[in-house]
């Protein structure tokens, strides 16, 4: 009996060192409160935090995010083909803005889709989201024109990953609060399932089929995903927000214009939080498209190029779980400063100097440490935000810092592109100027992410 008290203790200390708000506050819940931080939050018993159903939500958006994500995590192998076979005219920085457009489009658009997920639930944004995927795909299969690829891939298919991404995260969140995070790590294993599968079909069909039937290949695997997923997700809404579910069309465009809080970025540790989440978005972006061609263009061949997305795709599975529990046992700042100074580390230490750089064993280890790192800065940092807010402005702030980070998703490939040009053999040092951009971004991300970490709990060794 002594041990099990003992244990719940133990249990309930190690929920309250993850309280939101501030250091001071925090101190003051430890001495005072017998409950969890999630408990000061929601109603635990509002969430069933396990059971077929809610096991069946998680396991519909690993399938949605496979179907989602699959092309995303696979861009750099298409701009790698289209740049060679297709728009062979034009230069890296006009290919990337195909895939810019598409990022910008599905996560800055996310920003909209909170509140009508919040009002209409899951079913009806992710079944049009699948149609304007599907559309945006097949449409892409048959472009051989700049304005075509954007058209399609970019503004289609980034309206349907806008309407759909959202929804899988959301509907998660209906059914679990203290296990919220494992669960939303889980589904988002789909995503890099989908870009370690996509690499190596490409490089099976691409050469035999061409790219219109590779690609309607893989878009048909994609909507058998996202098919599942569409059954398998359910909402809570009329639970957990019963007088939500009904609003007039002035109401819900008001609630849209009210998510976004640029008031949030007169708090420091806010700012620096976004500033982690903007360089590192900016390193993952530009390193997972360019990767594949830095490469090539210092003589391995396709293949080998292919191969280190697969790598690079592999290791973000584990990458998006443990440190996730890590966050949990650790602390989310101490967590976030870790890993992103650990992929700044690899920056500067594998990929940037020429003597490494140049051997594609070391690109594979670059790969494989950096794949594992940048599958959990992106989740971290919301998770770092919730501790500095009511519950009430999370959703505001979190929006916010999104639609920041999907300008770097916007401009962060042609910048790329713009620093290497056209990059014929003579002038592979640019791709050394590009190298060195990536890494100074992912130092700005580190910098951003300590900052926070010493504006939040000081020097302090505690965690938080």
């Amino acid at each position: 009996m002594v041990a099990e008290d003992e244990r719940v203790a133990e249990e309930e200390h190690s929920l309250e060192v993850l309280s939101p708000c501030t250091v001071l506050e925090f101190q003051e819940q430890t001495k005072v409160s017998q409950k969890g931080p999630f408990d000061l939050l929601d109603d635990p018993d509002m969430f069933p935090e396990g059971g077929w159903a809610a096991y069946l939500v998680v396991l519909g958006s690993f399938f949605g995010f496979y179907g989602l994500l699959a092309f995303t995590n696979a861009s750099g192998v298409l701009q790698n083909y289209i740049k060679d076979h297709i728009l062979t005219g034009y230069d890296s920085s006009t290919i990337g803005w195909i895939f810019s457009i598409n990022s910008f489009v599905g996560f800055g658009g996310t920003l909209v889709l909170g509140p009508i997920f919040d009002r209409i639930g899951a079913k009806i944004p992710i079944a049009v989201g699948i149609v304007f995927t599907m559309v945006g795909l097949m449409c892409m299969s048959v472009s051989t024109t700049i304005y075509q690829f954007i058209l399609s891939y970019g503004i289609a298919s980034g309206i349907g990953l806008a309407l759909t991404f959202g929804p899988f995260v959301g509907s998660i969140s209906h059914w679990f609060l203290r296990k919220r995070g494992q669960a939303i790590g889980i589904g988002y294993i789909g995503g890099a399932v989908g870009g370690l599968t996509l690499p190596v079909l490409f490089r099976l069909l691409l050469p035999k089929l061409g790219f219109g039937w590779s690609i309607r290949i893989a878009a048909f695997i994609c909507l058998f995903a996202l098919v599942v997923g569409f059954l398998l997700v359910r909402d809570r809404r009329h639970i957990l927000h019963p007088g939500q579910t009904h609003s007039s069309i002035g109401d819900l465009t008001m609630q849209i214009i009210r998510s976004i809080d640029f008031t949030a970025f007169r708090q420091k540790i806010y700012t620096c939080l976004v500033l982690a989440l903007l360089g590192n978005g900016f390193a993952f972006l530009v390193t997972q498209t360019y990767l594949p061609l830095y490469a090539v263009f210092h003589g391995y061949n396709e293949s080998q190029a292919y191969l280190l997305l697969v790598v690079f795709n592999s290791l973000s599975i584990p990458g998006r779980v443990l440190p996730g529990w890590m966050a949990d046992r650790y602390g989310r700042f101490n967590t976030l400063c870790l890993i992103s100074s650990l992929s700044t580390i690899m920056h500067f230490v594998i990929w940037l100097p020429p003597p490494f750089s140049k051997h594609i064993a070391a690109l594979y280890v670059f790969a494989a440490i950096y794949g594992f790192t940048s599958g959990s800065i992106l989740s971290l940092g919301p998770a770092c935000i919730g501790q500095t807010c009511e519950t009430k402005d999370f959703g505001k702030r979190s929006g916010t810092a999104f639609a920041i980070l999907s300008l770097g998703d916007l401009f962060g490939v042609p910048i790329g592109g713009a620093i290497v040009g056209k990059s014929p053999p003579p002038w592979l040092r640019n791709y050394e100027y590009l190298v060195l951009f990536v890494a100074l971004c992912s130092f700005m991300g580190t910098l951003g992410a300590l900052t926070a970490r010493y504006l939040y709990a000081g020097i302090k060794k505690i965690v938080v």
